[in-house]
């Protein structure tokens, strides 16, 4: 069993029809960690997709604030982003707002992980709206699950953090203690990791976005997860970006949000 894992897809569809194509006969599933509308120009026809592909989606931030869900203040976003929203909740059909109004907005256990895989948008802490950018907070996300492993997405950074157990002798020179580290390891491209676990091992894994990377690579993140042989492929590729920008000019969404896929940022 391959797993297409894709986040961040903010209505590019460009970016999700490149994906898609690049990855095409390298997996047999596909899960979507959320925020399948927001910033981008085509949520209706991005929705459509992942409706069609995706065995399981879950919530991201975006899509709980065009759905107006409690929680989320549209005026707690910087004003781009606010009027992306707003311009958004303008667009979708009533199909399209169904399928979001649907999406766990809890962290879900995929059937076939047999219980090795969480996976949530931000994190299992706060599923719709924590980022986890540091060890320091993925330390305190892996002390509420016990799955060897989660998968994330929302900060829009492809990311790796690993925690360990492991005894270490007493400063005191006394008994043994037990201790507990977290480490963030930077995924190389195309560069195929084994995923080893245990009970003194387990991960987060961030597979970037596909629709706006904020990492300073422009091009479209996504990764294969291999259930059998227990590895991540994490791979990045070009797609139109112009051809995006020109539709985010037309619907007239702000143009810091277009600016800034020419740069990944």
């Amino acid at each position: 069993m391959r797993v297409l894992v894709i986040s961040d897809i903010h209505a590019n569809q460009a970016a999700l029809e490149s994906v898609l194509a690049a990855a095409a006969g390298q997996y047999d599933t596909l899960w979507c960690l959320g925020d399948v509308v927001g910033y981008g120009p085509r949520p209706n026809e991005c929705i459509e997709l992942v409706r069609e592909r995706a065995a399981l989606c879950v919530m991201g931030n975006h899509d709980w604030a065009v759905l107006g869900r409690p929680g989320i203040n549209v005026d707690d976003f910087n004003p781009q982003a606010r009027q992306a929203v707003l311009w958004t909740r303008e667009q979708l059909t009533d199909e399209n707002r169904r399928y979001l109004e649907q999406l766990p907005d809890m962290p879900v256990e995929p059937p076939d992980a047999q219980r090795q895989i969480l996976i949530t948008h931000a994190s299992p802490r706060e599923p719709v709206w924590e980022y986890i950018l540091t060890p320091t907070v993925a330390l305190e996300n892996f002390a509420v699950f016990d799955n060897p492993m989660c998968l994330v997405g929302h900060t829009h950074k492809p990311a790796i953090y690993r925690w360990q157990s492991f005894d270490a002798a007493a400063e005191d020179g006394g008994r043994q203690e037990r201790k507990v580290t977290v480490d963030y390891l930077q995924p190389r491209a195309d560069g195929v990791l084994r995923l080893d676990t245990s009970a003194t091992q387990r991960l987060i894994i961030n597979p970037g976005s596909v629709g706006q990377p904020r990492d300073n690579d422009a091009r479209a993140a996504y990764a294969i997860l291999d259930l059998v042989e227990w590895t991540w492929l994490y791979t990045r590729i070009p797609y139109p970006i112009e051809l995006t920008q020109n539709q985010m000019r037309a619907a007239k969404l702000p143009k810091r949000l277009i600016d800034r896929l020419s740069f990944g940022w």
